[in-house]
């Protein structure tokens, strides 16, 4: 019996070519369908000619303003391409549109948007946490309460907002933590974990941190911070081909983090983040897809939902089991990841017989 009820969220897109109108249509039918979070993710470009990079406040702002309920969320975005004047901006305006349904998810930053625009790729962690301690004074600041600040890298001289943001809608801060300087700052400061490329076991095992962290600047973890899991998803009638649509995907995204590979499984060997040191983004996923090649096909399908809907339900209960709270998909269809309108037909499956299933178990 599942005793906290388990919210569910998911990801979408544009792939190349399709109007504007169709991501609003995708994110009107999670929310018809059950559906808590529609999720866009911050991305200048991809590597790929498959996909449309949309600017995701703009586009999180047309979607808030054609739902009613379910919450908008960046996940994530970063304090290297955004200042934190700009992204307290941003965020407060979207919010206000959104009536306090907005979520932003933060993270270091990756050099594949970055560095082919001549943005720093040093220092993440401490730009990080400056820029997010900056974010939340700039969030309270006022004409009567400006902010000045000199720090390593953002400095402000009597500054202020005036979104006009209430209090009240300000927009929880969900962290994608994987390091442990990282998962320590998640426990002290966010109000959600994002995180991917977990299996249930790691997964708790790093959420240990951040509670631990949490209890330290005497914060009541399981109470003010949302443990969700960001993840690749596949779900079919069989469990073949769900494994066969999220195996690729799954291999990716793995991939793309050594830290978290070394967690699931310290006898894999990674290269590292040697794609960093090319800056052509289609020559990077190449490198990252011969480094996912590398990946056994069993590790990758232990970090994401896949096959039948009774297995999902197993799977979701596992990471339940070790403090999820939240589930965030990005679901994988057979035509692949950027395979648009695709993906509602197993967002309609997961509905219909995962997200209804915990909602009677909840009940």
């Amino acid at each position: 019996m599942v005793k906290t009820r388990l919210r569910f969220g998911s990801r979408i897109h544009l792939r190349f070519g399709e109007q504007f109108d169709e991501l609003i249509h995708r994110a009107r039918f999670l929310e018809e369908n059950g559906f808590d979070t529609v999720l866009l993710d911050d991305h200048l470009l991809y590597g790929t000619s498959s996909a449309v990079a949309l600017e995701p406040f703009s586009a999180g702002a047309a979607i808030a303003n054609q739902t009613k309920k379910i919450k908008v969320g960046v996940a994530v975005t970063d304090l290297v391409r955004r200042h934190p004047a700009i992204l307290a901006q941003a965020s407060g305006t979207i919010s206000i549109i959104a009536n306090g349904r907005f979520v932003l998810g933060l993270g270091s930053g990756d050099p594949m948007n970055q560095s082919p625009f001549g943005l720093p790729t040093d220092h993440r962690f401490d730009r990080f946490r400056e820029g997010v301690l900056l974010l939340k004074m700039l969030w309270s600041s006022s004409i009567d309460n400006p902010v000045t600040y000199k720090g390593r890298f953002y400095s402000l001289t009597n500054a202020y907002l005036q979104t006009g943001m209430p209090e009240r809608n300000r927009p929880p801060l969900y962290f994608a933590a994987f390091g442990d300087r990282m998962l320590s700052f998640t426990g002290e400061e966010a109000d959600g974990w994002i995180p991917h490329c977990h299996t249930p076991e790691t997964y708790g095992k790093d959420l240990a941190k951040i509670n631990d962290s949490a209890k330290q600047v005497g914060r009541v973890s399981l109470q003010t911070i949302i443990p969700s899991y960001y993840t690749v998803a596949s779900i079919a009638n069989t469990r073949e081909q769900a494994d066969a649509d999220v195996a690729g995907p799954a291999k990716f995204f793995l991939a793309l983090i050594p830290e978290a590979l070394r967690k699931i499984d310290p006898s894999i060997q990674h290269p590292g983040r040697v794609w960093e040191k090319n800056s052509d983004p289609r020559a990077q996923r190449e490198i990252i897809r011969k480094v996912a090649s590398l990946i056994p096909r069993e590790t990758a399908l232990n970090t994401v939902i896949h096959g039948a809907p009774s297995d999902c339900i197993e799977q979701i209960s596992s990471y339940a089991k070790e403090g999820c709270r939240e589930f965030l998909l990005t679901f994988t269809p057979t035509a692949g990841l950027w395979s648009g309108d695709e993906m509602i037909p197993m967002a309609r499956l997961f509905a219909e017989k995962v997200i209804r299933y915990f909602l009677e178990e909840y009940d």
